[in-house]
């Protein structure tokens, strides 16, 4: 099965952000669409908060900033979702929830499009828990960078080491820049 990101239909209430093709690995198809949920979370001094991935998988050398996030799993809500990727990767709780839009970007190292719904949290500082991060993030999460919007912009679009660095970042830096035109803030 072959599944063609241009024409995959989405029905939703929230505007498809963009549509981000892999022209770094070779192309051998897509079988498979996964559901993610991902947090351009903020503070209450208006930074946004990134985690700084490095290690090395199955795409490479890593050396980036990405949102936070993840996988919805079977009969789980986006609030509820982005609710335990916080929990989980940051320890912290969210005060607020607004949904932004979506990205469909493709990963051909694995033969996956991915829908990642973009959400604004605010993030409750105040209120911080342990951290029950998975063995890989354990691993590859180096620490979490509370970045004021143009420098998280300027590192998104400009500092990418690795071809996964690029494929992560340019999918965060479409939200974070169409989340900040939305609130007239770019």
């Amino acid at each position: 099965m072959d599944i063609d990101l241009d024409k995959v239909k989405i029905v939703t209430d929230y505007p498809i952000i963009a549509r981000i093709k892999d022209d770094l690995y070779p192309y051998n198809g897509y079988d498979h669409i996964r559901q993610t949920v991902r947090a351009l979370a903020e503070n209450e001094e208006g930074k946004f908060a990134f985690l700084h991935i490095v290690g090395e998988d199955y795409f490479g050398v890593r050396d980036h900033l990405e949102t936070c996030g993840g996988g919805v799993e079977e009969n789980e809500s986006l609030v509820d979702a982005i609710q335990r990727e916080i929990r989980e990767e940051m320890g912290y709780e969210i005060k607020s929830f607004e949904m932004i839009g979506s990205i469909l970007d493709a990963y051909n190292l694995i033969g996956r499009i991915t829908l990642s719904a973009f959400v604004h949290v605010l993030i409750d500082t105040s209120s911080v828990h342990e951290m029950e991060r998975t063995m890989e993030e354990q691993i590859l999460i180096k620490e979490i960078l509370w970045l004021d919007p143009e420098e998280a912009l300027y590192r998104l679009e400009n500092v990418n080491k690795n071809k996964v660095d690029l494929i992560v970042q340019r999918r965060d830096a479409a939200a974070l820049r169409y989340y900040l035109q939305m609130k007239g803030s770019d």
